[in-house]
């Protein structure tokens, strides 16, 4: 969330701004920064237990909660490209997840999610209802072992 300030700010409203700033502090754990795009709000992190923790005191806010996986090795993946398009294809959010906990609060209606990681992109057709939805991606990873070429020890025909 940004605030314009100018220069000729009153007593007043610096006052009312440092007053909104405090509640925002205090609306989220430290650590936590509440993002909005296009009338979405939205937070990712947990890549160590504070933030695990610090998310998942924030959870019930949010009625969209992915999880982000390493499909071969079943552990937490940050960094994942998060691309959210209305039913009609319209773009409603696209970001960089920080951590593998990605939250977002949806206005009700049918959303069709890309989750994306070093180029390989999954997608999901969610319909945000009542219940908070929770979906896991579990993506695969390119380790570096997985672009070694393995070679002949004897070497290669010069041309």
């Amino acid at each position: 969330m940004q605030v314009s300030r100018s220069l000729g700010l009153g007593l007043s409203s610096l006052a009312i701004a440092v007053a909104a700033a405090g509640c925002a502090t205090r609306a989220a754990p430290a650590g936590v920064q509440i993002m909005e795009q296009h009338g979405v709000s939205y937070v990712s992190g947990g890549d160590d237990e504070a933030g695990m923790q610090s998310m998942l005191a924030i959870a019930a806010r949010f009625n969209v909660r992915l999880t982000m996986v390493d499909a071969g090795r079943g552990k937490p993946l940050g960094g994942a490209t998060v691309v959210v398009a209305s039913q009609e294809g319209r773009p409603v959010l696209h970001t960089t997840a920080s951590g593998p906990l990605f939250y977002m609060r949806l206005r009700p209606g049918a959303y069709r999610l890309a989750v994306g990681y070093q180029g390989r992109d999954q997608m999901r057709d969610i319909v945000v209802a009542g219940e908070p939805l929770e979906v896991t991606f579990r993506l695969p990873v390119n380790t570096l072992e997985d672009d070694w070429l393995l070679c002949a020890t004897t070497p290669c025909p010069r041309r």
